[in-house]
């Protein structure tokens, strides 16, 4: 009889210890980057020298585009808030306007696409050596959602020059990123390692425990770690 109540136990402090080491290991494997932005497109016709545009047009054309590479997790964006700008010296730009793009939420690893438009204060066809060139900053705050919860704000903030052509539009043809930080890491008091590095040494210490209690799960939980950092 006390052989049995021995086994109960024992399987009931395995299971508890496996549940524990499981949780602890999944919250240490969470990981976020932080999204991508993008200026996907700019028009300004007063640029366009095919229309023949009347020189008091100011409208400047946009499409911002965001994207969250997360595959667990999703963002809350708050307002992003644009500035836009010319170029009047190699290093000295003139206010053209401001722009904002309204809060939303990003599902996980997905794209969206958010048109706009302001109209520029002042000359948009200044050049520079011949050259019209603005540029485009944004800042804003994101939250990370994680599984049910949301994370603390994280101040994101970047921005681009981006050369523009006759017809009104940037000359590069593909999207321009604008900025770009390190990946913000979600704190915790847990010890700042980086990476795999972090969930290997996870990995390796919850073996440890659980073959302490008999359990046999090595193999488990290195499949785990390949599978879920190189998948």
């Amino acid at each position: 009889m006390a052989a049995a109540q021995d086994s109960c136990c024992t399987r009931c402090t395995t299971f508890v210890i496996t549940i524990g080491l499981t949780a602890l290991f999944l919250w240490l494997s969470m990981r976020v980057d932080e999204p991508h932005l993008y200026l996907e497109k700019i028009y300004v016709p007063t640029l366009n020298k095919t229309l023949n545009p009347s020189p008091g047009n100011t409208t400047i054309l946009f499409t911002l585009r965001l994207a969250n590479r997360n595959k667990d997790t999703g963002i809350k964006y708050d307002d992003v808030q644009l500035t836009f700008k010319v170029f009047v010296s190699n290093n000295t730009t003139r206010p053209l306007g401001n722009a904002t793009v309204q809060r939303f939420y990003q599902g996980r690893n997905k794209k969206a696409f958010k048109p706009g438009s302001l109209n520029g204060g002042g000359n948009l066809t200044t050049t520079v050596a011949g050259k019209v060139v603005y540029r485009v900053d944004f800042t804003t705050a994101i939250k990370y959602k994680i599984i049910w919860w949301y994370t603390k704000r994280h101040r994101l903030w970047g921005g681009a020059s981006v050369e523009m052509n006759d017809s009104g539009s940037k000359v590069n043809r593909k999207p321009v990123r604008l900025g770009g930080k390190n990946p913000v890491v979600i704190p915790s008091g847990a010890p700042q390692f980086r990476g795999c590095y972090r969930a290997l040494v996870t990995c390796f210490v919850a073996a440890s425990v659980l073959d302490a209690h008999g359990i046999n799960c090595l193999e488990f939980i290195i499949f785990h770690f390949c599978v879920y950092y190189f998948i």
